[in-house]
């Protein structure tokens, strides 16, 4: 009985990510990913921002992470991880006006396709943490996170937020203010089946060096990231993956595997 249950659980836990390789952050390392360390030294222009506003300077250290099951204490409302047995982490607390960020670039095949609405789907989970130092917008802590379409040079999705951004809802814990996960759900165009998408995230102190700023990420692909939490689209995001299904499946038959044994 207890190998039945291992395997659910696995299976619960372990979620096809398709697009991107190691997606779910589930190796316990960053393999597959392109990491960028830098300094920032200010965002150009003025709010609001995007990708285009950010300048990147030679230095900085690598401060990301992958955590597993932890509490953040500027954070504490935030389940980690938030998917499968590990999350990413972007960045870090401490100062120095460091940078830090992630990319990956991939096709989109028609193992994107989600067998519910026969749609491509290109899915993920967010949670930003941000020292809110009341600089000016230019200057404070922020994150960014981009999907794009490299082959038609589009954005498919973005959110660019910096620390204490009106409009924004965050969770304040002192001088930290938090964003709640997030669960993204883009459909991508079938015109787009073939092209290759990028995704990108960055987390960044503040400019002037003394307070800290970072980002969690998970479950980057097409399958349904869990547990539950606002969605950043107007997409629907299904409750149940067709893995969670395979798996209740699974189980179920052990179990009655296992009765049937014992009665004969």
């Amino acid at each position: 009985m207890r190998k039945w249950l291992l395997l659910s659980s696995l299976l619960f836990a372990s979620p096809a990510f398709a697009i991107f390789t190691n997606g779910g952050f589930e190796t316990g390392d960053f393999s597959g990913w392109t990491k960028t360390i830098g300094i920032n030294p200010g965002l150009t222009g003025s709010p609001p921002f995007t990708g285009a506003n950010v300048q990147i300077l030679t230095g900085g250290t690598d401060t990301s992470a992958i955590v597993g099951a932890t509490v953040d204490p500027r954070a504490p409302q935030l389940a980690l991880p938030r998917a499968g047995a590990f999350t990413a982490r972007i960045n870090d607390f401490n100062s120095g006006a460091v940078l830090n960020s992630i990319k990956q670039s991939a096709p989109i095949t028609s193992a994107d396709i989600d067998t519910g609405d026969g749609q491509l789907h290109v899915r993920f989970s967010y949670a930003a943490v941000l020292e809110d130092p009341g600089h000016p917008p230019t200057d404070q802590p922020y994150f960014y996170v981009v999907l794009r379409n490299l082959t038609k040079g589009t954005v498919l999705f973005e959110d660019f937020t910096y620390s204490g951004q009106p409009g924004k809802t965050f969770v304040t814990n002192g001088a930290w203010k938090s964003t709640n996960f997030a669960n993204v759900d883009v459909v991508v165009p079938m015109a787009n089946l073939g092209d290759t998408l990028e995704i990108e995230a960055i987390g960044a102190d503040c400019s002037q060096g003394a307070h800290g700023g970072y980002v969690y990420l998970d479950g980057f692909g097409s399958a349904v990231v869990g547990p539950g939490g606002p969605v950043a689209t107007n997409v629907p995001v299904p409750t149940l993956s067709q893995w969670a299904l395979i798996a209740l499946a699974v189980l179920l038959f052990g179990v009655a595997f296992i009765q049937r044994r014992r009665r004969g």
